[in-house]
């Protein structure tokens, strides 16, 4: 490898590791805007819930949801971090980090979709849901930037390496999005499933 290809490879990596940074401050920094109360609820209705209270299973079926969507970010950075410390083995270790985000994904959109019998109209619940639809495009975006790692050499290298970088930044982006559904959902005091995400322990760091 000359000396050019090596100092590509640096400054990649480099931006690939200011990239995990800034994605990571991105994705945390979403839910900590104040949310906007979802149609139907009122200012106060966060102060003053309103609705029907959430069942057992309601708040441990939306402290799922918030688990499985902190463990997906997770995931998602720990790729992330792998691309950026490159190595002659960096694709065998994406393609273990991809498995594992794939887990990870599947795991939440199988939790969303097992809602609770009864709160499968609740309108958060269809919020919640429908944020999740871009997450699954960008997570087989993803899978298929991993993929063209394998047996990338110099700047071939470089470019999957910086294409992994802005898919996961993709992913990551969407899964705030998801992350911003939820927290709204818990400001909505009319909603069951709101209450159920405000009073559920594991969403604390996701919606407060």
């Amino acid at each position: 490898m000359t000396n050019s290809v090596r100092n590509q490879n640096t400054r990649a990596l480099i931006g690939l590791l200011v990239a995990a940074a800034l994605l990571t401050g991105c994705a945390e920094a979403e839910p900590t805007a104040s949310p906007t109360p979802s149609a139907g609820s009122t200012s106060a209705s966060s102060d003053a819930p309103t609705g029907t209270p959430p069942t057992e299973d309601q708040t441990a079926w939306a402290g799922d949801v918030c688990s499985s969507t902190a463990t997906l970010k997770t995931d998602v950075q720990g790729l992330v971090s792998a691309a950026a410390t490159g190595g002659d083995d960096v694709s065998a270790r994406l393609n273990t980090r991809m498995a594992t985000v794939k887990k990870s994904a599947a795991a939440l959109a199988d939790t969303i979709k097992d809602v609770p019998k009864g709160s499968e109209d609740d309108p958060e619940v269809t919020a919640v849901r429908e944020s999740s639809d871009d997450l699954r495009s960008s997570i087989s975006d993803l899978e298929a930037s991993v993929a063209s790692v394998e047996g990338a050499t110099g700047t071939a290298l470089v470019a999957a390496l910086g294409s992994v970088a802005g898919d996961a930044g993709a992913s990551l982006t969407a899964l705030a999005t998801t992350v911003a559904a939820i927290a709204r959902a818990a400001a909505d005091g009319t909603s069951t499933i709101g209450q159920a995400f405000d009073a559920a322990p594991e969403c604390t760091s996701l919606t407060r």
